[in-house]
């Protein structure tokens, strides 16, 4: 019997990809939102006329593009479907570039990016979506940079890289012996989707994270969609807004990138999302958001991979209120990052040819206090809980006590506690008697050692850590009740807590004492009566010596 030859299927002539099926989770629906904002970004392009001779075909130009987007799904039509390339080759073009050997997502900014935005951004993308160095070609270690930011030369560290993954990415939408769309499954490894990974080795085929040829185009595009961010040189955030509305997404992805720097600085995950949030919303509050949420994932280094950085944390967090908007400006304007310098000394040449020269490095240093506040604002707290932590906790990056920069957050601290932040009676009022009793303090300290310097300086230290230590070392009611009444007690006529005793009080009870210690110790950061010069001068020089040092 003749064999029957199986009849010919004609291969597809259009993709459909849907932000609602089932089969897109959160980080693809982003990268949906990102393939959109490339799409909107061509027809832009073609409509105002800019563009290369070599950036689109010419019947995109002259018949209109192959896809129709809407708010729910995008559609792709082939005209010729064994010739697929030609649709998606133009767009991972215009999607994913290089600028001075630098990842330049040009759909996801508005008009000529930075240069030291570009970096910054770039490591982000590498400490989550290009980890492994066989998703990139470049150079193999850091080189160092110096860029001009306000007439100041900053030195940054970058990778130079020639070639990513995510540019020659439609070759595996295509089914490379026919041209035609790809009907197979594929894998999506952690390049494309951050966390993923083979679950066994010894069933890789079987434990493996799969997709569609819908969800492999969405991964690809997932870092158009999102923003990673780095924290420091070993851990990052990535940010996945929840898309909801492709047209709204795509008219607003743009916004949510940083512009300058220091809008790159972050933190923590509260800070990220919030700052993300305050870009998007920008000066015009009644602005309709284009995402329901946005998704904080932590990337670090464990015990049990320390070469690589794992997705250790994951925060949802929702647009904020007006109220708590209007306190995280507050910190935003009190709490910006800073900028700082060093005396480096470089030596050049040997033996009696040696020298020795000395330059100025600048370089930036964040704030300790915004993240915190942001964290609380992002949970809903008061924008102070937690404040112990900053003089009981180390910085991760370096290992050094958080409260070592303290005093150079006390001009914003004052300009935060006098603002309209205060939403509860007698929160303030603390406050201000710390604030009242710690003046008598050192008053009294500086009566009793006129005309002695040395000695004046080492005794307002001593008073600072004797306070600091009773505070942030106070574990239950009783020891911080103790500790504050005796600093109360030293110094009479405290018209602060005269006033306001009655709202006080609730604070140092059983429910709140953990909240009046978090106020005690802002009040103690904050003081700027006598001697708190002299403490300032004293972590200057600190500074100072760890710089020299470093």
């Amino acid at each position: 019997m003749a064999k029957t030859a199986k009849a010919k299927v004609a291969p597809p002539d259009h993709l459909e990809v849907s932000l609602f099926d089932p089969e897109m989770d959160l980080l693809l629906r982003a990268g949906i939102g990102g393939l959109a904002t490339t799409l909107r970004w061509i027809e832009r392009s073609i409509q105002s006329e800019q563009y290369d001779e070599d950036d689109f075909p010419e019947s995109w130009i002259d018949d209109g593009v192959p896809w129709e987007l809407s708010s729910d799904k995008i559609l792709f039509r082939f005209a010729d479907p064994e010739k697929v390339e030609d649709v998606f080759k133009p767009i991972f073009q215009a999607a994913f570039g290089l600028c001075e050997r630098t990842i330049d997502l040009q759909t996801t900014y508005l008009g000529k990016q930075q240069q030291s935005v570009r970096v910054n951004l770039q490591r982000g993308l590498m400490l989550t979506f290009l980890q492994h160095g066989k998703t990139r070609t470049g150079e193999k270690k850091d080189s160092e940079l110096n860029i001009e930011i306000d007439g100041k030369s900053f030195q940054f560290s970058t990778r130079c890289l020639d070639w990513y993954k995510h540019q020659d990415g439609y070759q595996d939408l295509i089914d490379k012996k026919k041209g035609t769309l790809s009907q197979k499954s594929a894998e999506l490894p952690g390049t494309l989707y951050p966390g993923a990974a083979v679950r066994h080795n010894g069933f890789a085929g079987q434990t493996k994270y799969e997709g569609s040829v819908s969800q492999l185009l969405a991964a690809y595009f997932a870092p158009i969609g999102t923003l990673a961010l780095p924290i420091n040189r070993g851990s990052a955030v990535l940010l996945v807004p929840d898309v909801q509305d492709l047209l709204l997404f795509a008219d607003n992805r743009r916004k949510i990138t940083p512009s300058s720097y220091r809008d790159c600085l972050i933190g923590g995950s509260g800070d990220a999302v919030l700052q993300l949030y305050a870009r998007l919303r920008g000066d015009d509050t009644k602005q309709r958001l284009a995402v329901a949420s946005v998704t904080a994932f932590v990337f670090r280094p464990t015990a049990w991979a320390s070469q690589q950085k794992s997705r250790v944390a994951a925060e949802k967090i929702e647009p904020l209120d007006q109220r708590r908007l209007e306190i995280f400006r507050y910190a935003k304007d009190h709490f910006a990052p800073r900028k700082a310098s060093r005396k480096v000394t470089v030596k050049t040449g040997k033996g009696k040819a040696a020298k020795s020269t000395e330059r100025e490095e600048f370089f930036w240093s964040d704030s300790i206090v915004r993240p915190l506040i942001a964290d609380n604002l992002a949970h809903r707290r008061d924008w102070f809980t937690g404040f112990t932590k900053l003089f009981v906790d180390r910085d991760p990056a370096n290992g050094k006590p958080f409260r070592d920069r303290l005093p150079f957050e006390r001009t914003g601290l004052i300009a935060m506690i006098k603002a309209d932040v205060w939403d509860k009676p007698g929160q303030m009022a603390l406050i201000g008697a710390v604030h009242h009793a710690l003046r008598g303090r050192y008053g009294q300290i500086a009566s009793e050692t006129a005309n002695q310097k040395a000695a004046m300086q080492n005794r307002f230290r001593g008073e600072y850590e004797r306070w600091r230590l009773a505070f942030s070392g106070a574990k239950t009611a009783d020891q911080f009740r103790h500790s504050i009444c005796d600093l109360f007690s030293r110094v009479p006529a405290n018209k602060e807590l005269q006033a306001n005793w009655t709202e006080v009080l609730p604070w140092l009870d059983e429910s709140g004492w953990q909240h009046a210690r978090d106020l005690a110790l802002l009040a103690l950061a904050s003081y700027q009566g006598k001697g708190a010069k002299e403490l300032a001068a004293a972590a200057e020089a600190s500074e100072d010596a760890d710089s020299a040092s470093a």
